[in-house]
């Protein structure tokens, strides 16, 4: 089958937990026989600019691909803020202008897609659009419950400003999104909790699919970089840093009563001025940043921590941690989406005190039940995405609206 994926971003490489989702998603279709064209927006700047060694290693697995700067400018910028009652901050800077349009329809209309996957609600616009035009099934991948995900982020951002900017990116977002899970022709939920949420919305046509952690897609490494105890993260995102502060302010002095010798380790991307500087200063605290890849720090760690309270769908971190052999240790957050037997292999704490002495107990006795961590690691997978396409093929079937190389329909929407 030939799939577009529209994505808001570039995701390779696919550092974070968005853009490792769509990416592994990506190389797993492509495993499973499918040809797959990727159209995103991309930055010219700043530490998430692809280079032109990303894109080349991205058309290694791409069939297609089509991707254009993200326009910027006061005149943009202003008509974005006008254009809020009917898109959303994010979904309008998303939406192709002048040339982009016709080339990025032309590109779709060489490739000869079969069906639409929408990648989050921001290219939206675009994903409607081709879905339309070539009258085949549009497939909405949900990574939040965005509207509610932006609000938390606005809550826990320590400045003035990203407060601001973050509320004005949620303005109109619930509609926004209800609008495309509507006219999807199926919802791939990133979490059980979500679905369950969007469910009492009256989605009707929704199931879950799990994100795949990279060791679905990859061999274990054969370096490893030892560490006590480690925390993986994206530094840029207002939970994450809140997380981290927690972690160093208030659970390492815990440790640090009965074991001064212990050392936390930070692997992180896109870290802000004030926190790298934290960071790199605290002697208890090693920090490695924008990493190659986070497998090797991974799987030399003691014991893996998620001290993030705040967030919506899935974190891919704990998927990421659950393909090691090592303990667990997180929050609340941290299990939720995922299924129960998923949780019951973490140790969960939520206050400082319980967290310190989690990780105490996991140190002397690391012993985990490798045979359920096994039976649970199956569930994240690559043939889940294979079984997500069966089932929009059989609603399809049953509908009479299926598209070609899905259904059996002449592929009317």
């Amino acid at each position: 089958m030939r799939i577009l994926v529209c994505a808001a971003y570039v995701p390779y490489p696919p550092r974070g937990g968005g853009r490792a989702d769509i990416w592994r998603r990506i190389e797993a279709l492509t495993r499973l026989g499918h040809s797959v064209m990727l159209l995103h927006q991309y930055d010219t700047v700043g530490p998430l600019a692809p280079t032109s060694a990303d894109f080349e290693q991205m058309d290694r697995v791409l069939a297609s691909r089509y991707s254009y700067r993200i326009r910027r400018g006061r005149l943009r910028t202003l008509r974005q803020l006008l254009g809020m009652a009917r898109l959303p901050w994010h979904a309008a800077k998303a939406v192709l202008s002048g040339g982009d349009g016709e080339a990025a329809l032309e590109a779709i209309r060489r490739f000869e897609p079969e069906l639409v996957w929408l990648d989050g609600p921001w290219p939206g616009e675009v994903a409607r659009r081709a879905a339309e035009r070539w009258r085949i099934p549009l497939v909405y991948r949900s990574h939040n419950v965005e509207h509610e995900y932006l609000r938390r982020q606005a809550a826990a951002s320590p400045s003035i400003r990203n407060r601001i900017a973050w509320r004005l990116a949620g303005v109109g977002v619930k509609r926004y999104e209800m609008g495309l899970m509507r006219e999807a022709d199926h919802v791939a939920d990133i979490s059980l909790a979500d679905l369950e949420y969007w469910r009492a919305q009256g989605i009707s046509s929704i199931s879950w699919l799990p994100p795949l952690p990279e060791l679905a897609l990859t061999s274990r490494p054969a370096r490893t970089v030892s560490s006590d105890i480690l925390f993986v993260g994206g530094l840029s995102l207002p939970n994450n840093v809140t997380g981290v502060r927690w972690l160093i302010g208030d659970v390492l002095p815990l440790l640090h009563r009965a074991r001064p010798e212990l050392t936390l380790t930070v692997v992180g991307s896109s870290p802000r001025g004030p926190l790298r500087a934290e960071l790199e200063a605290h002697p208890a605290v090693r920090s490695y940043f924008d990493v190659p890849s986070v497998n090797p720090y991974l799987f030399g760690a003691r014991v893996l921590v998620n001290p993030v309270s705040v967030g919506s769908g899935v974190q891919l971190k704990m998927l990421d941690m659950l393909m090691t052999d090592a303990p667990i240790v997180a929050r609340g957050q941290g299990v939720r989406g995922l299924p129960d037997d998923f949780a019951a292999l973490c140790d969960v704490a939520d206050t400082a005190a319980g967290f310190a002495e989690s990780i105490l107990a996991r140190l002397d006795d690391p012993r985990v039940d490798l045979a359920a961590r096994g039976r649970v690691r199956r569930r994240f997978e690559v043939a889940a995405v294979g079984d997500c396409l069966e089932r929009v093929a059989s609603e399809g079937r049953r509908s009479g609206e299926a598209g070609p190389g899905i259904g059996a329909s002449s592929g009317q929407r």
